[in-house]
């Protein structure tokens, strides 16, 4: 099989370990071509999967195990439509903390992650230090849970919350080859 495998290597600072640093897994072309497809739709049938990929149908099932095996497929999900299920309302909340410890960093992540209306959650760089992906029904619900469940927790600084009107997918297929220019 192609994989290279996930090497993850452990460094230390001022006596501190610090997080694993995961290698990327080498993909060869098949790879990629059964990773593209899958991106598409999770649910292919396998055979039908092989055939799109030029594999035999056990040959095609052991690459998407050590796919998954390795790291590369995190997991297969549904995709819900939030308005279908009355939570119409949708927004990204920008949150700063007031301090920025590992300890507190976790603890508030682990808070958000666990609430019911946090669809998504980005630890970032910048003027910002979370991007939280918010559901709501209504605008009431959504000031509750920014006053509530946020602006209430002692490590905030400030948020910023912003409405989305509209959501697409990515546009096209996600880069499965090393996208710097100086490969």
């Amino acid at each position: 099989m192609p994989l290279s495998g996930v090497r993850q290597l452990d460094y230390t600072a001022k006596g501190r370990p610090l997080p694993n640093i995961i290698r990327p897994v080498r993909l060869d072309e098949i790879d990629r071509a059964i990773v593209a497809v899958l991106i598409q739709d999770g649910r292919i049938p396998n055979k039908e999967l092989a055939d799109r990929v030029g594999l035999a149908p056990s040959s095609c099932l052991a690459r998407v195990r050590s796919l998954i095996e390795n790291g590369v497929i995190s997991g297969f999900h549904a995709e819900v439509d939030p308005r279908r299920i009355g939570q119409g309302l949708r927004a990204i909340l920008r949150v700063q903390l007031k301090e920025h410890s590992r300890a507190e960093n976790a603890r508030f992540a682990e808070a958000m992650a666990k609430l019911p209306q946090v669809v998504n959650l980005w630890l970032v760089a910048g003027e910002d230090d979370y991007l939280i992906e918010v559901v709501a029904e209504t605008t009431d619900d959504l000031s509750d849970f920014v006053l509530d469940c946020v602006t209430s927790d002692p490590v905030v600084a400030d948020t910023y919350t912003t409405l989305v009107f509209s959501r697409r997918r990515g546009m096209g297929p996600m880069p499965l080859e090393p996208t710097s220019a100086t490969r």
